[in-house]
């Protein structure tokens, strides 16, 4: 499995789905080049609400927006759209294989965390 994983507080990590090595042309994943941080909703940070949300996504080939298929696992109190809001606008570069821009689905973990 793909997984890109990043320490920072809130935070994207992306995983890629399996793919055996001898199941067709080989792919090189998607590069994350900048991701923005979610922003927390006034009612999640009220709360104090803590978590991850999972988003079903495709990086497309053309390198345009990522697009957001569905939430997998959500917190809900507006961290779901700030979750698909802040993927929407993750800068990569696309996924290739034998040297040509694919579609790349993906799934895409939003952290959130509270400043301590």
């Amino acid at each position: 499995m793909q997984s890109t994983g990043f320490a920072n507080q809130n935070d994207q990590v992306i995983e890629a789905p399996k793919k055996k090595v001898d199941d067709g042309p080989a792919i090189e994943p998607v590069v994350i080049l900048a991701k923005p941080k979610p922003v927390y909703s006034a009612e999640a940070l009220k709360m104090n609400l803590e978590g991850e949300v999972l988003l079903d996504v495709i990086f497309p080939a053309s390198g345009g927006l990522v697009h957001v298929n569905r939430v997998i696992k959500g917190l809900g109190h507006g961290l779901d759209e700030a979750a698909v809001h802040a993927a929407e606008q993750i800068k990569y570069k696309p996924a290739l294989s034998n040297g040509h821009p694919v579609d790349f689905p993906a799934v895409v973990h939003i952290v959130f965390q509270t400043a301590y």
